[in-house]
């Protein structure tokens, strides 16, 4: 037994496991059996100080909300009845901190129990492709160079551009930079995801090293949203699901009218087709599609729907259905498979595990930045980095570009800074029918319905791994009667509405913190609403025999007739089970330096040789997943700070 817990948190997770998985039904083993609490304090010992905390901060006030009953009591001390009865009732619960803490530690306990060996095998699982692979063929892994603690300390680095961060934005830019001669020096927080360890590893412990505070990032706000981001060498493309859609030219027609003529569809479109000839975008094919899509498009077409396969960046994909976490054989071109080992072999130097605390600014220009040194094991600061550079780019992603400009008081003078937050808000549906899909195999995002994207609404069929499908958010009920529902998850299959919101969020630095605020609006709560309709109609039309909503009062559907109940409802932003893929806009670019952070190439009005070029500087939602429209105005913006230097 670890020390992550104290005896009395101890017993109230034991309690807590027993009652959200309990022994008995159609899988005999229970949370205990698997020893699920066990596996969860180990887990806490890896995690981030601030994920162990929030883990911690859950589970002690969850255990605490029956001292506000009439029979007060800890969660672990009251009987087995009403024990399991106040875990049920708590999913639906008024009391905020009940209801919240309840589903994040339901979808803990359920992650650890799904994924041990003994559920998976239940199940049908053992991550197995759509198509077997053949070993000789995959290509090996890509070489990084990359520097990092033991070998660094305390060191000084001189280069004509650091950028700091190394995803979408970072990477291309580097690649820009490079190519045009320039010494490039790239700064990234996380660390090296090595194939080798990737495939000794579940989906579940891929998520924990892959992500920033093992995905237990959120918002705060009505309600609380999950919004997961990389923390890797690649940034979040090492852990997203790879589709890669050009942002509509109705948007890029709005931001060009807006004075921004440089990312009008005609300017932007050669950089389009560079990026998506670097990463290999190209659309799913049917041998990989997988049952998930298959269905998915089977109810489209039945219905007359525009559909399509979704356009992903693969090469030599086998469909293992593992995308957001990490692709086993690298088939996904993340930004350390397709584009990192080029910029390193042509100079550029990359430092891992460094997390840049300020940027050096030198009468009134950016000149160079200054970075902590960190074990990739312990996290323990070992020392220091200063590097010196002509010019800064921050490619830190829609957070924590803010983050770190808001510490310093840099580039504000618009006030905008961290303000016009969008994170694309998004719900899934699941459905079940009679045959036996195992939704699972073949690529994890597959099949895509456009029809309501002019309303912002995008729907796209996807299906996690088991031990990653199964929680407060997935499926209705609680105890054994949610239990019984995943012993049919072979026949289940999902899709998720993802909508484009309005902007309303913010992100605040607060000490050494980042603080995400961010209300659902009205508005917006009626697409997300919207789309469950549509992808309701499409799983009865592809022949599920239930749908699960996943709505306040409306946990299944049985027939189209029940639709109108979908339609009919009046739910509450603060209702539904939100989660979040795409945060942008933080330091928007615009022409006006009142209403903006930076200009059409992605300089700072306030500070000559500080640059953005990451998510952050989209002047709104990009309506669609934006990881090659970041590519694209990165390579753009990279390209004109070249110009300025050479």
């Amino acid at each position: 037994m670890s020390g992550a817990l104290t005896a009395f948190e101890r017993r109230q997770l034991r309690a807590l496991c027993d009652a959200i998985v309990p022994p008995g039904g159609s899988i005999p083993e229970g949370a205990l059996d698997v020893h699920v609490p066990e596996r969860i304090e180990a887990w806490l010992e890896d995690f981030s100080p601030s994920a162990r905390r929030l883990v911690r901060a859950m589970l002690g006030g969850y255990s605490l909300t029956p001292l506000l009953s009439s029979r007060p009591r800890t969660f672990a001390a009251l009987g087995g009845p009403r024990r399991d009865a106040w875990a049920a009732e708590s999913d639906a619960s008024r009391f905020r901190l009940r209801r919240d803490a309840f589903m994040g530690l339901h979808t803990l306990v359920t992650i650890a129990y799904a994924s041990t060996p003994e559920v998976s095998a239940r199940l049908g699982w053992d991550g197995s492709p759509a198509v077997p692979v053949d070993w000789a063929k995959v290509p090996p892994p890509p070489s990084l160079p990359v520097s990092q603690w033991p070998d660094v300390r305390d060191e000084d680095v001189q280069c004509d551009v650091v950028i700091v961060g190394s995803g979408a934005g970072g990477s291309l830019a580097a690649r820009e930079l490079v190519r045009a001669g320039l010494s490039v020096t790239i700064v990234e927080e996380g660390g090296v995801i090595a194939r080798d360890k990737v495939q000794r590893q579940l989906p579940v412990e891929r998520l924990f090293d892959a992500y920033r505070d093992q995905g237990l990032t959120a918002t705060f706000g009505s309600p609380v949203i999950s919004l997961p981001m990389g923390r890797a060498v690649g940034g979040t493309t090492v852990v997203n699901s790879g589709t890669c859609f050009r942002t509509p030219d109705w948007v890029l027609d709005r931001w060009a009218r807006s004075g921004l003529t440089g990312l009008a569809p005609d300017a932007l479109g050669s950089y389009y087709d560079d990026v998506e000839d670097l990463i290999g975008v190209a659309p799913v094919p049917d041998e990989i599609l997988g049952p998930n899509g298959e269905v998915f498009r089977r109810g489209a077409n039945a219905l007359g729907l525009k559909n399509e396969a979704i356009r992903r960046n693969a090469r030599g994909c086998h469909g293992h259905g593992q995308c957001a976490f990490v692709c086993p054989i690298d088939a996904k071109q993340a930004m350390h498979v397709s584009v990192l080992p080029s910029v390193l072999a042509g100079g550029a130097r990359l430092f891992a595990n460094c997390k840049v605390k300020r940027v050096v600014v030198e009468n009134g220009r950016a000149r160079g930045v200054v970075a902590t040194v960190h074990d990739p094991e312990t996290g323990a600061r070992r020392g220091s980095l200063r590097v010196h550079a002509r010019a800064v780019v921050l490619a830190a992603g829609a957070i924590f570009t803010p983050a770190l400009l808001l510490r310093q008081k840099l580039a504000n003078s618009s006030g905008q800074v961290g303000r016009n937050l969008v994170i694309h808000p998004a719900v899934g549906t699941t459905a079940r029918f009679d045959e036996d899909l195992r939704a699972w195999r073949g690529v994890m995002q597959n099949h895509h319905v456009d029809e309501l994207i002019r309303d912002g609404i995008l729907l796209e069929a996807t299906f996690p791994p088991p031990g990653l499908g199964y929680s407060a958010g997935s499926l209705p009920g609680a105890g054994r009667e949610q239990k019984e529902l995943f012993a049919e998850y072979p026949r289940m299959a999902a899709a998720g509405s993802v909508i484009s919101d309005e902007g309303v969020g913010r992100v605040r630095a607060v000490g050494g913190n980042v603080v995400i605020r961010y209300d659902l609006r009205d508005s917006d709560a009626r697409k997300i609403v919207r789309g469950v309709e549509l992808a309701a109609r499409i799983f009865f039309a592809a022949g599920a025999k239930r749908v699960y909503p996943m709505l306040p009062g409306l946990p299944a559907i049985d027939s189209p007739d029940d639709l109108r109940r979908i339609r009919e409802g009046r739910w509450k932003p603060g209702d539904l089970k939100v989660s979040a893929y795409h945060p942008m806009g933080t330091c928007r670019m615009g022409t006006d330096a009142q209403a903006s952070v930076v200009d059409g190439f992605g300089q700072t009005h306030d500070v000559p040789g500080l640059w953005v070029l990451d998510a952050s500087t989209m002047p709104s939602s990009t309506v669609v997943n934006p990881q090659v429209t970041i590519m694209a105005m990165a390579a753009r913006g990279a390209r004109h700070l070249a110009d300025t230097l050479t």
